[in-house]
């Protein structure tokens, strides 16, 4: 039996102490951003508004299954379902084309001999500018895009093709960008040491290894410009949006039960089909895409000659100086933005820290060990029951889309910042449910059996066993959604749910260009800003993961001090 390492237990006492002093932190920065957003808990306690609520409930109950208006309904699936997929072959193709211009490809130490000067400046000054370019168009999110594009060219499906291009078009290009970026480039050198060129390189050293992967992603963002396509109607862009707008504005909920059972069983079905086509090879999963998307494209009715056609207003101006006013205004504004997505963040990884020790299949009697003592049938049943209604209830909350909670959230606890945080944190849920879910489910078995084996219990193995596992990643994934969040927020204040949306549209709809730009601006460096330090931050947390690593006790070293304890 190996001898067991020698453990810092003073470095493993100073890390707890780090780790309860950050818990404290969180707290008291979620209790100030309450103060600073002036969050009212009544309406959800107020007999008014439970009524709304109830009101809402019984007719989400009875859904709408008239012919007429299944009809209807069908109709707008498909127009969401061809929108999104028009939209994604073009956020596809400008992701892709853009990320093959900014890749660094890995040179070899010493070259014999250097491209001209003019060339690697041409080169460093491109990536640099189409860096920007994609920063400011992440920055901005698909509503802002599609409400502009709809004061640009009117009512339709073209807006939201549009905005769903270039929103993630340049999301994709950073990410195609940085896998490419970290392949092996043992290769690569060896084919510049041949003579390949730039283009060489790319097509025959860096696609091979990134062609999964790319298509991975591309499958993934495939099915929320899916879930956009089916809500940027909020803002007379076609699809499903468009009928939940009158439904709620008319107060049918019957109506909106129907429109919402749409959503989900478009959004179940892209996942099914997503799942299916990430087994096949790439070239089949590519050709699938282009079918389809073609097929889109010819029964998607969008007026194409319109962008032959100059715009009718500028998208921004700076022909006066700004204000201070009016930056101080839209500071404030990105502020509660910030805030808002900072308490839906982590509202959500509450709720999911709770939800998805239950959901994972792991996680249960007899999990870890396979001679292990099976529990009675009727708790066997119990576990399996909860199991399923746990994952059940991440996959519903994460189909609805953040807008259209936020409608009904309007509805029920009146307009402000309160109904946006409840959206937000609500199809959170769903989503930190299921990726920590399988977080929980990848980790190292060994630890966890040899505790089990000494007789802890489901909550000793898990705290002892699996989170030590498990936590840096947990909070990586925590604040990627935050930074996801950051964006989803300034959609809220187009339905009145708080965030600089409501400064936005109304600024676009006066045509206060002067505000707009303003507002733009200051949103794009708030999200540029987000992005680095997210960054930064997750990077640190994986690596004082892996320095920690050495210093964890293993199993049987917690099981002997355990034993030792008792």
């Amino acid at each position: 039996m190996p001898a067991m390492r020698e453990l810092d237990y003073a470095a493993l006492r100073r890390q707890a102490r780090w780790r309860w002093a950050g818990l404290l932190l969180l707290f008291v920065s979620l209790y100030g951003a309450a103060q600073f957003l002036n969050l009212n808990l009544s309406p959800i306690l107020t007999r008014a508004g439970w009524d709304s609520a109830l009101g809402i409930l019984s007719g989400l109950l009875k859904p709408d299954f008239s012919p007429d208006f299944l009809r209807r309904i069908f109709s707008l699936t498909l127009e969401s379902l061809c929108i999104g997929l028009v939209g994604g072959a073009l956020a596809l193709l400008l992701g892709a084309g853009m990320a093959l211009c900014i890749i660094r490809v890995p040179d070899l130490v010493e070259p014999p001999q250097f491209a001209p000067l003019w060339r690697r400046l041409g080169f460093a000054m491109l990536r640099q500018v189409l860096r920007i370019l994609l920063a400011g168009l992440r920055a901005v999110p698909e509503i802002v895009w599609a409400y502009v594009f709809v004061r640009l060219f009117g009512l339709g499906v073209l807006p939201a093709v549009l905005a769903i291009g270039l929103t993630v078009g340049a999301s994709i290009a950073k990410l195609f960008a940085e896998l490419a970026e970290a392949v092996d480039a043992r290769p690569l050198q060896t084919m510049r040491a041949a003579g390949a060129g730039r283009s060489a390189l790319l097509l025959f050293g860096v696609l091979p290894q990134v062609a999964r992967q790319w298509l991975a992603y591309a499958l993934f963002r495939l099915e929320c410009n899916i879930r956009s396509g089916a809500i940027l109607g909020v803002v007379g862009a076609g699809g499903l949006g468009s009928e939940i707008v009158l439904a709620l504005r008319y107060f049918q909920y019957d109506k909106l039960a129907t429109a919402l059972l749409a959503v989900l069983c478009l959004t179940l079905m892209l996942e099914f089909c997503s799942a299916r086509l990430r087994r096949l090879s790439p070239r089949t999963v590519l050709m699938a895409l282009t079918a389809s998307a073609l097929t889109a494209l010819y029964f998607l009715d969008a007026p194409w000659r319109d962008l032959l056609q100059p715009a009718g207003m500028s998208l921004l101006s700076f022909d006066a100086p700004l204000q201070l006013d009016t930056l101080r205004h839209a500071t404030r504004l990105v502020l509660d933005t910030l805030v808002m997505a900072w308490c839906a963040t982590w509202l959500a990884a509450g709720g999911a820290l709770l939800l998805a020790p239950l959901a994972a299949r792991q996680l249960r009697p007899a999990g870890y060990l396979p001679d292990a003592v099976r529990p009675p049938g009727w708790r066997s049943w119990l576990d399996q029951t909860g199991q399923i209604i746990c994952r059940s209830l991440t996959q519903v909350v994460r189909a609805l889309p953040e807008l259209c909670l936020a409608l009904v959230f309007v509805v029920w606890v009146g307009a402000g910042p309160l109904a946006g945080i409840l959206a937000i944190a609500l199809h959170n849920l769903g989503v930190l449910g299921r990726l920590y879910a399988d977080v929980l489910e990848e980790a190292a078995p060994a630890p966890v059996a040899a505790l089990q084996s000494m007789g802890l219990g489901r909550l000793g193995c898990f705290m002892f066993g699996v989170w030590p596992q498990v936590r840096a990643r947990l909070a990586a994934f925590t604040l990627y959604r935050f930074e996801v969040n950051v964006r989803v927020t300034a959609m809220m204040g187009f339905v009145g749910a708080g965030g600089i949306g409501d400064a936005l549209h109304t600024a676009i709809s006066l045509f206060h260009m002067q505000d707009l730009s303003a507002l733009l601006l200051t949103m794009a460096l708030l999200v540029a800003l987000v992005d680095a330090l997210g960054d930064r931050v997750r990077s640190a947390l994986l690596r004082t993961d892996q320095l920690s690593t050495a210093q964890t006790p293993d199993a049987a070293q917690v099981a002997t001090r355990l034993q030792a304890q008792t």
